[in-house]
């Protein structure tokens, strides 16, 4: 599980690929969410195809996401990033959550 994530950080061509879902996402979003919470939205319900926990496990999953968004969120929500700034964004948030999987293997239970 956590493979398929450093496997995607590992190659730029998968990861553009990658951001650039995030990008049409972002471009769909309601008015009034911010750069993370689209991110983090996005992350949820593609959670199974990079193997982060699935968000419907419960409280475990919601604490992973809540972890790795809290310092991002603090840094970033509210300001418009363009699509370089959300791809770096996005490319730190996938480092963090494969940092989180390293340090907590529990997670990897509930991907």
């Amino acid at each position: 599980m956590l493979w398929t994530m450093l496997q995607l950080l590992a190659n730029e061509k998968e990861l553009n690929s990658f951001v650039e879902k995030a990008l049409q996402e972002k471009a769909i979003a309601k008015d009034g969410l911010g750069s993370t919470e689209i991110i983090r939205s996005f992350l949820e319900r593609n959670a199974k195809e990079l193997g982060l926990p699935l968000s419907e496990a419960g409280d475990a999953a919601a604490l992973f996401y809540d972890s790795v968004f809290a310092d991002v969120a603090k840094e970033k929500d509210g300001v418009e990033l363009d699509k370089e700034e959300l791809a770096k964004l996005l490319k730190d948030i996938l480092e963090k959550m494969a940092e989180q999987l390293e340090l907590s293997p529990v997670y990897q239970e509930f991907a």
